[in-house]
């Protein structure tokens, strides 16, 4: 438990986007006992419902999900003014490096192959966390 107290330092809510549930749910209630305020979404459009109330610290979603997928999701935030610098973690049921670099070409800042555990979410949202982000560095 010591380690999933010890991922959250600054951010305080995060948008789960998964068509899996049971993954969904879980995650969900992990990153809740690591201290994250938690919205989930099923599908890409409630993603975008739920984008449209507040704009999470945050977002993980999955890249294979029916009709609209985490692709388009992240492309959706990264074309928003208001969402545009959201960090954004792309999960996959591959490894395939020609989807981690798809999704790293259109902005993600970290690419999850699925199966992962608890510390690998964890240790991808500390590498995004703590990653130097350009556009907080004046020009």
């Amino acid at each position: 438990m010591g380690a999933v107290m010890m991922a959250k330092v600054y951010w305080n809510h995060v948008l789960l986007v998964d068509d899996n549930q049971r993954l969904l749910r879980n995650l969900a209630f992990l990153m809740h006992v690591a201290g994250f305020k938690v919205t989930s979404a099923a599908t890409v459009e409630e993603a975008l419902d739920a984008l449209a109330g507040s704009t999470p610290d945050l977002i993980i979603a999955d890249a294979d999900m029916p009709g609209d997928n985490g692709y388009d999701l992240l492309q959706a935030v990264r074309s928003n003014l208001r969402t545009e610098t959201t960090p954004f973690i792309l999960t996959s049921p591959t490894d395939d490096f020609t989807h981690m670099m798809r999704a790293l070409d259109m902005g993600a800042d970290e690419f999850l192959p699925k199966p992962f555990t608890l510390d690998d979410v964890l240790e991808a949202v500390k590498r995004v966390q703590f990653a130097p982000h350009t556009d907080l560095i004046a020009s």
